[in-house]
């Protein structure tokens, strides 16, 4: 038996029925007959994919449906399309129960630039209620739809939305899937940081490639445009863990990736931000970053850093900076070096005047110069206390409650349950393991990507000097 669909037609009356109340539509349908075999389910109009979307319970069969439907040249348009007497199927159909028909049909409709703009209202009940088991059928058009929203020109409007959806697709939230990726990508280029967060604090923890496929540049860029997020929010410490991510991504032959090469570019100027000095690297990670740097104007500066010719260097290799998008960075790096000179005198002094003070990190303004110590104090970059012109300093003294040490411990815990998992997994893996045998053999031992070489070129430096950070 092959899908068949009879439409009942009521006596005078059209297949689809409208009942106006107030201010929303009731729309019914009633079925006569629908034979089904799922081995060959055919859906030729809108008609049939609105009532299959409604009756067929099976994802997978849906799915498959829908997917053959769409090889038809005129399917997305045939999507975009209304029902009968001009009925609006997005009113039949339910974005919870009916995900899979909601999505087709949505994504169609988004295939033309502004569309969004009147679909606003459809695309949060969509994304806010969505289902995510049959949408692991689905990643494909999960795609489309996404990318297509990318090009919609009311996207920052739209961006709560998404959030919402990234975090109800995967069927578990530290699963990393491209949508995340793209996400990033879209809150950077509209500016809207605070819209990532609830995003970003969920680490990603496992991947699943039969559900959701994913490349090694989807892992990159998504570290990479989570530490542009940190970075304009002045995160320090998560900037430098997404960014050392990235550089520390093996790589897939000798030469490493240009977006890993932006990265520790990027994390050499966080680092003097946060720390004062370059850090070193985990030793797997290629000794190449390293010399790279010290060979670069980012390594003049460190050098420098914070008592040197700060100035001097800046403006001399302006242009590199400026080229690399990290302009903004520097000003960052330059505003923190006075802070750095101050946090050294703690070390060799008890007490100092103000006016000592002055003259040792180079602050002549009085005002500018208690503001900063008064700040410093706040937020705990160093313990002292500032009476009158005089500033004591104070050893400092870890200060440990019970309740922060067992959270400390359950976190650790949690991470040391993660890593057994991820090392069962990769101990399964296929692809991991004939590798290995493949790099014991040959005596080889090159750094693996996991992923085959990297021929794509992208922007990885977004221009976002406007906002002055990167």
């Amino acid at each position: 038996m092959v899908f068949s669909l009879s439409i009942f037609h009521h006596t005078n009356a059209p297949v689809w029925f409208m009942n106006v109340s107030h201010d929303y539509f009731k729309v019914r349908w009633r079925v006569v007959s629908i034979v089904f075999d799922h081995s060959n389910m055919s859906l030729t109009n809108l008609e049939d994919v609105v009532t299959a979307a409604t009756t067929v319970t099976d994802s997978a069969v849906l799915a498959n449906a829908l997917r053959n439907f769409l090889k038809r040249d005129v399917a997305e348009h045939l999507l975009a399309s209304s029902l009968p007497d001009d009925v609006d199927p997005l009113e039949i159909l339910n974005p919870t129960t009916n995900t899979l028909g909601y999505l087709y049909v949505l994504t169609a409709r988004l295939e033309q630039p502004g569309a969004a703009i009147q679909l606003a209202p459809q695309i949060y009940a969509f994304c806010e209620g969505c289902s995510s088991t049959p949408l692991a059928y689905v990643s494909e058009r999960v795609n489309t739809f996404v990318n297509r929203l990318m090009r919609q020109p009311n996207l920052p409007e739209l961006l709560e939305a998404l959030a919402k959806f990234v975090q109800r697709y995967p069927h578990k939230r530290d699963v990393f899937t491209m949508v995340h990726m793209v996400f990033l990508h879209a809150c950077v280029v509209t500016r809207q940081y605070q819209v990532a967060l609830p995003v970003l604090s969920v680490p990603m923890g496992s991947i699943d490639k039969t559900i959701y496929p994913i490349n090694y540049l989807d892992n990159l860029l998504y570290h990479y445009f989570g530490a542009f997020v940190y970075i304009a929010l002045k995160r320090w410490p998560q900037a430098e863990e997404f960014l050392e991510m990235v550089v520390a991504a093996p790589i897939a032959s000798s030469i490493p990736s240009a977006i890993q090469m932006e990265a520790m570019k990027k994390l050499a100027l966080v680092q003097l931000i946060r720390h004062g000095t370059l850090k070193s690297l985990p030793r797997y990670v290629p000794q190449m970053f390293t010399k790279s740097i010290k060979q670069s104007p980012y390594g003049q500066l460190a050098k420098a850093y914070p008592a040197g010719n700060l100035i001097q260097i800046a403006e001399k290799e302006a242009k590199v900076f400026t080229q690399d998008f990290n302009f903004g960075l520097l000003r960052e790096v330059l505003d923190h070096a006075p802070r750095w000179k101050l946090r050294t005198l703690t070390k060799t002094y008890l007490t100092l005047s103000m006016s000592e003070i002055g003259k040792e990190i180079g602050m002549e303004d009085g005002k500018v110069l208690r503001a900063l110590v008064e700040d410093m104090i706040r937020v705990g970059e160093i313990t002292a206390i500032l009476e009158n012109d005089t500033l004591t300093f104070i050893d400092e003294k870890p200060d440990f409650r019970p309740e922060d040490v067992e959270k400390a411990l359950a976190e650790a815990q949690r991470q040391c349950e993660r890593l057994a998992l991820l090392d069962q997994q990769i101990g399964r893996s296929k692809e991991f393991l004939q590798k290995a045998l493949k790099e014991r053999d040959s005596g080889g031992g090159g750094a693996w990507a996991g992923h085959g070489g990297m021929d794509e070129e992208l922007l990885w430096a977004e221009d976002l000097q406007g906002e002055g950070y990167v």
